[in-house]
């Protein structure tokens, strides 16, 4: 993702040096939070609820108009802890396998409400057969694998993970029980 961000953004400096300096200030901000922020196990939800929001917004400038990006974030107490970095994978992998298939709109879903120190965690995107088939062949794999096993680590018996494709729609939900920072 690294490096397609930044070859958007030297394209960008040819055709629109704005929409590239803009872009670029919501990119440093993603590095910014994954390099100064994300050292500890946990962190503040609203800093990691950003971070996310700064991610969606880089790649809804990236494909613009390819595709179709719904995004509601709804936080009730941003003081509430999370272990950092730990829905990215959900939404890049979203992003990476919506389907672009010539005279077919994209479209990504997120939703994420806390209410009452659980977080429910949606993500929704379609994909064609032929992206689903790459995934499958090609490698990665690794980033919903090990969000599994941080859950399982991080969160023992206070989280539900539910992945489901159905009729070229992948769905993620998570609910996940959320504590204050002096309780870890």
């Amino acid at each position: 993702m690294v490096f397609n961000i930044l070859n958007h953004i030297h394209i960008l400096m040819k055709t629109d040096t704005q929409l590239a300096d803009y872009l670029l200030l919501k990119f440093s901000d993603i590095l910014r939070y994954q390099l100064y922020h994300c050292s500890q196990n946990l962190v503040p939800l609203g800093q990691d609820i950003d971070h996310l929001q700064n991610l969606v917004e880089v790649e809804k400038l990236r494909w613009g108009n390819e595709l179709e990006v719904s995004a509601d974030w709804n936080i009730g107490n941003k003081r509430l802890s999370i272990a950092p970095l730990l829905l990215v994978p959900f939404i890049e992998n979203a992003f990476k396998y919506v389907c672009r298939l010539p005279g077919h709109k994209g479209y990504v879903k997120i939703s994420c409400m806390e209410k009452d120190r659980f977080l429910f965690f949606y993500v929704e995107n379609c994909y064609s057969e032929l992206a689903l088939h790459k995934k499958k062949e090609g490698a990665g794999g690794i980033g919903l694998h090990n969000v599994q096993k941080r859950l399982k680590l991080q969160y023992p018996d206070a989280h539900e993970l539910t992945i489901q494709t159905d009729h070229n729609v992948y769905k993620v939900t998570l609910t996940l029980q959320l504590s204050d920072n002096n309780e870890q």
